[in-house]
């Protein structure tokens, strides 16, 4: 009994010698709690908004959009500065843009006061439409063959007067002279101690001259006055010689190509 029992102790200590020896070495000091290291989170990185690849057009000065890259196609409108459009097209050989308009077609935009906003390295050469027709004048006709003149004949040739418009030949000549020319005098008068004239006024009217511009007055054949109208009248201060005998009036006509006879009348004090 007691040797089994030895037998087993003996065995049960080459056992615990065994698994000894299996088990992993540990440092002196060494930490047996483990630790955690934190690893860097990772921030996402800002969304990059691209920027905007359309080519936009404006312009320094009014400029023609037409048709075609030339003057002779139809114009469709004026770009005025302030105003942007979209480029679709380009025509490098002569420095024009193909940009929308906004009615929805295109149109021809001269480069030359243009500034474009964008990148137009994927825009498209357009080649020009068909040049707009043009006019062509329309073959003379063929002249026809002209009869030969009838062999001059002995008889008298009769002399035509020239038609002359009488509208015109009035308006290149002077005017003709006034008619109805008439007076009216007035005159005041003092007795004391004699009859003294204070003063005098005559009032002269003759009928208009179709074609005259303006009419001269003359008093005792000297011209006193040029007026447009066909009345006036005369009036004589006391500070200035007043005559009370006749006095001769006259009045004529005038424009650019001459002045017309004198119509004359007389008049005195009553």
């Amino acid at each position: 009994m007691n040797t089994n029992r030895k037998l087993l102790l003996a065995i049960s200590a080459i056992l615990v010698a065994i698994l000894a020896c299996n088990l992993p070495a540990q440092k002196p000091g060494a930490d047996t709690t483990p630790t955690f290291t934190a690893q860097p989170t990772q921030t996402a990185a800002p969304a990059l908004t691209p920027t905007s690849s359309v080519p936009m057009v404006s312009v320094s000065t009014a400029t023609n959009c037409r048709t075609g890259p030339d003057p002779s196609y139809s114009l469709v409108l004026v770009f005025q500065p302030g105003a942007t459009a979209q480029v679709v097209g380009k025509y490098s050989a002569s420095n024009y843009w193909i940009i929308n308009t906004p009615t929805g077609g295109t149109c021809w935009l001269w480069g030359a006061y243009a500034t474009v906003q964008g990148n137009t390295s994927t825009l498209a050469e357009i080649a020009p439409p068909s040049a707009p027709p043009t006019q062509v004048a329309a073959n003379p006709p063929t002249p026809k063959p002209t009869k030969p003149s009838a062999a001059p004949t002995n008889k008298p040739i009769i002399p035509i007067s020239p038609v002359i418009n009488p509208g015109i030949i009035k308006i290149a000549l002077p005017p003709s002279a006034p008619s109805k020319l008439t007076v009216i005098t007035s005159c005041q008068f003092i007795y004391f101690p004699v009859k003294v004239l204070t003063s005098r006024s005559d009032a002269l009217t003759w009928t208009n001259v179709s074609n005259a511009a303006s009419y001269n007055i003359y008093v005792n054949g000297k011209l006193f006055l040029q007026l447009s109208t066909t009345q006036y009248t005369i009036t004589y201060l006391p500070i200035n010689p007043t005559p009370s005998g006749a006095v001769q009036f006259g009045v004529a006509a005038a424009n650019a190509y001459g002045t017309s006879a004198i119509t004359s009348v007389s008049s005195a004090c009553p």
